[in-house]
């Protein structure tokens, strides 16, 4: 647990190893419903880059659902961090939904501002190729109500962002 609480805290700051070429190549695209962005330490040393998805209400420009993904050097899945609007239950957590496999249950790090943020979770394979044959997920969370609400997550351009992020 204390491996991936590290691994929110990384993703959520954008701190971690450089990707320089790619990065500086790839800086700023978008693919599809994904972006692609590199962020710089707070020391200005090393550059975290990641594929994101950000979903906003049209009229206030509030957001909804946020989702990067990034890998670590030493891991071999790539790791999912998403973004839900306050007022979330906590207990329960979040879980990516795909039909066909098994929810990925993400458990909440911290609530700000922005949202309440989840632990930095690894994607399993059978998850990652759903993902990259589908055209839609879904993010699960529970109101205060305990009613469940799905909050879409579109995987249009997914498998192009995440090619260009594990260069």
């Amino acid at each position: 647990m204390r491996r991936y609480f590290v691994a929110s805290l990384v993703l959520f700051s954008g701190v971690m190893l450089s990707q320089a070429a790619a990065a500086e190549e790839n800086k700023g695209k978008s693919f599809d419903d994904w972006g692609y962005q590199c962020e710089k330490s707070p020391d200005g040393k090393e550059e975290f880059c990641f594929v994101f998805q950000n979903v906003t209400k049209k009229d206030t420009k509030q957001l909804v659902l946020g989702a990067r993904v990034a890998y670590r050097p030493e891991q071999k899945e790539p790791l999912v961090v998403v973004t839900v609007p306050l007022g979330t239950l906590l207990p329960p957590g979040a879980a990516l939904v795909m039909e066909g496999v098994d929810p990925l249950k993400m458990p909440f790090f911290l609530c700000a501002q922005e949202g309440c943020t989840t632990v930095a979770t690894p994607i399993p394979d059978a998850m990652i190729d759903a993902m990259k044959k589908g055209d839609a997920a879904s993010i699960r969370i529970a109101a205060p109500n305990k009613q469940v609400i799905g909050l879409p997550l579109s995987l249009k351009g997914f498998t192009k962002a995440l090619a260009i992020l594990k260069k």
